[in-house]
């Protein structure tokens, strides 16, 4: 079996999150991987009402994960989070600048199979990141 580094399996969750909130949640993407100073957001998207920080969490099954993805996302990461939204919301034009904007969580499980990964399970979690 061939084995995926961290940054495979990560690039990986964060392409599938990118098509699943696009084709299931119609959800139009502004930027991937975006950077503010040290800051950063995997996924940033919008619909009519929001615009959406979404951060990707991915974890393989097959290894011996005791915890949940969604459990990475610690109060240095939601406080780097947040602040990442209010310095990006800034920069964007107008007709943005008028939705609200909301961080979620998407939670990707996957398994290696042969010599590609494979989604076995996934959760969306709207809303996961508050003040």
């Amino acid at each position: 079996m061939i084995e995926f580094d961290k940054k495979t399996v990560g690039n990986f969750g964060e392409k599938w999150c990118e098509k699943y909130v696009k084709k299931k949640k119609k959800y139009k993407i502004l930027s991937r991987n975006k950077t503010l100073g040290h800051l950063e957001a995997d996924i940033i998207a919008y619909n009519k009402d929001y615009i959406i920080f979404i951060e990707v969490k991915t974890r393989r099954t097959d290894k011996n994960n005791l915890t949940r993805p969604a459990d990475a996302v610690n109060y240095d990461k939601r406080t780097n989070l947040i602040k990442f939204a209010y310095a990006f919301v800034k920069t964007l034009p107008q007709k943005f600048k008028e939705k609200t904007p909301r961080i979620d969580v998407c939670e990707v499980y996957v398994l290696a199979e042969a010599k590609k990964l494979k989604v076995c399970d996934f959760n969306y979690i709207e809303n996961a990141v508050t003040k």
